[in-house]
């Protein structure tokens, strides 16, 4: 009976190292931007139990939109080594129109983008800007910048959001909603009153969400709302929103600006803990 005890003993203790080991191995997992209400980004790989991470911009300069990247591992086989990698879809814009990729833990001036408002990502294969003048770039793997011009024909884009499919999504200066699939823009009817304004746009695990003003629902104030056909539904009593590529939805609370997620399965959203108390704006697209 001893040696019984002992042996449940020692198997108890190998599974708890092996569970703690397979714990703290890479995972699959999406890579979050906040940006606080002092135009200062965050960094947070999402299975990480440590705080997320302040990386501000070069010269300090305040950050007006991100996006977050992914971040890859494959697991050791027999035929195939493990190896992990951050794929680099993390972007920023600079105050001062300047488009940045965060690579090897540091943000790297991209070019071709000049004077940039706006950039969200899906992949590196995926990226894209927005200029102040309401033009559409393309990140270009090979020549690792911006590029071409796939905006709107006498549109002026001011929001946009990648979605899984590699479709952009964008909102127009005029508080249109458009859709490009396969090369072609396509108008999203949508019943926006004169009283609406289009703020911004997030698009993940099948919904469409919007940000926007509207005067006879909220006297005016942002709000997230969730397109039901062509009709916008508020969603909770959120600021902003986005979803990642694991389908976790990303919100900002409307009354105390802090941050909160819902993974796919939780019926409720959770106050995020991890950000150190930051006044968050913003949370990427």
């Amino acid at each position: 009976m001893k040696y019984f005890t002992h042996a449940v003993m020692i198997m108890g203790i190998l599974s708890a190292l092996n569970t703690t080991a397979s714990a703290n191995e890479p995972q699959n997992s999406a890579i979050r931007v906040l940006i606080d209400d002092q135009g200062t980004p965050y960094i947070h790989k999402d299975d990480a139990f440590d705080p997320w991470q302040i990386t501000p911009l070069p010269y300090y300069q305040k950050t007006v939109a991100a996006s977050g990247g992914y971040f890859h591992h494959r697991p050791s086989s027999e035929s195939s080594p493990g190896y992990a990698y951050n794929e680099g879809a993390t972007f920023a814009v600079g105050e001062y129109g300047m488009v940045f990729r965060y690579q090897n833990d540091t943000w790297q001036h991209v070019f071709g983008c000049l004077g940039a408002a706006d950039v969200s990502t899906y992949s590196p294969k995926h990226a894209y800007c927005v200029t102040q003048t309401g033009d559409l770039k393309k990140f270009n793997l090979v020549a690792e910048k911006f590029g071409g011009n796939y905006g709107i024909p006498n549109k002026r884009i001011v929001k946009i959001d990648v979605n899984e499919t590699g479709a952009v999504w964008a909102i127009t200066d005029d508080n249109e909603l458009y859709q490009r699939n396969n090369g072609n823009w396509h108008q999203i009817n949508i019943n926006c009153p004169q009283t609406c304004t289009l703020k911004d746009v997030a698009v993940g695990g099948g919904e469409v969400y919007v940000t926007a003003h509207i005067f006879k629902n909220t006297r005016g104030s942002q709000q997230v709302y969730k397109l039901n056909g062509d009709e916008l539904e508020k969603f909770g009593h959120f600021y902003n929103i986005d979803v990642d590529r694991d389908n976790t939805i990303w919100t900002i609370s409307y009354d105390s600006k802090t941050l909160h997620y819902k993974r796919p399965g939780m019926i409720d959203f959770v106050e995020e803990q991890r950000v150190n108390h930051a006044t968050v704006v913003d949370i990427g697209g």
